[in-house]
C-alpha cells in the first residue's frame, strides 16, 4: 500500500512538472511575440502583421519588405506620441497611410469592415498592418488577407491567424468573433470558405452576433 501510494505521488508530481513546464513555454512563446514587436508574414512579398513599431522599427521593416502602405488598426490619436511618430514617418518616406480604428474584443458594423476590405484589395503592396500588441484587430485583418489573397487556403491556416500563435488568447478576441460570423454564414448556405463567397457575406446586410472562444491549431 505504502509503495502504491509513494508511486501515485511520483505520478503526480511528474505531470505537475510537465505542466509547469507546457505553461512557462507558451508563456515565453507569447513574450518572445510580444516583446519583438509581433512581426509575421501574412502573404509573402504582399502582406504583413505586426504590433506598433517604433521608429526604428518603422525604419527596419519598411526596408526590409520594402513597404508602401502601414494600416493603422487602431486609428487616428493625434495627442498619442506612438501616432505622430508613424504619421511623420510615412509622410516623409511616402508611404500610403490608413488609420482605421477598431475595437480589439467589439465587433465593427458590416460598413467597417467593408471599409477595411476595400483598402486591404486597393492599397499598394508591400503593405503592413497593426494594432497595439498585433494580436486582435491584427488578428482579424489578417484573417481577411489570406481569404482574400492565398490561393485556396484550408480552415487551419485561417483561423491560425487569429490565435495563440500571434498572441491572440483573449476569448472575445474580434477576430475569432469575425471568422464564426462567416463560417456559421457559410455552413447556413452550404458553401465552402473563398473569396468569392467572403465578399458576398461581407456585402451582405446579414448583422453579426457576439461570439466568445479560441482557435486551437
Amino acid at each position: 500500500m505504502w509503495r502504491r501510494s509513494r508511486f501515485l505521488i511520483k505520478i503526480i508530481i511528474f505531470f505537475l512538472m510537465l505542466a509547469g513546464v507546457i505553461a512557462l513555454s507558451f508563456g515565453l512563446f507569447l513574450g518572445f511575440n510580444y516583446f519583438t514587436g509581433n512581426v509575421h508574414t501574412v502573404i509573402a512579398n504582399k502582406i504583413y502583421r505586426s504590433a506598433q513599431l517604433d521608429h526604428n522599427g518603422l525604419i527596419r521593416y519598411t526596408k526590409k519588405f520594402h513597404l508602401k502602405t502601414i494600416i493603422d488598426l487602431r486609428g487616428p490619436w493625434m495627442k498619442n506620441h506612438w501616432y505622430r511618430v508613424e504619421n511623420r514617418f510615412a509622410k516623409k518616406n511616402h508611404l500610403n497611410y490608413f488609420p482605421m480604428r477598431f475595437s480589439a474584443y467589439v465587433l465593427p458594423s458590416k460598413n467597417r469592415l467593408r471599409e477595411l476590405v476595400h483598402v486591404l484589395q486597393t492599397a499598394p503592396k508591400p503593405l503592413i498592418f497593426h494594432c497595439e500588441g498585433g494580436a486582435d484587430r491584427t488578428g482579424m485583418a489578417a484573417v481577411i488577407s489570406v481569404i482574400l489573397f492565398e490561393k485556396d487556403p484550408t480552415r487551419a491556416q485561417i483561423e491560425r491567424q487569429a490565435s495563440w500563435h500571434y498572441n491572440a488568447i483573449s476569448r472575445k478576441t474580434v477576430g475569432y468573433q469575425i471568422l464564426r460570423n462567416y463560417f456559421a454564414w457559410l455552413k447556413k448556405n452550404h458553401e465552402q470558405s473563398s473569396k468569392q463567397h467572403f465578399l458576398e457575406w461581407v456585402n451582405s446586410p446579414i448583422k453579426m452576433k457576439a461570439y466568445t472562444g479560441w482557435f486551437i491549431v
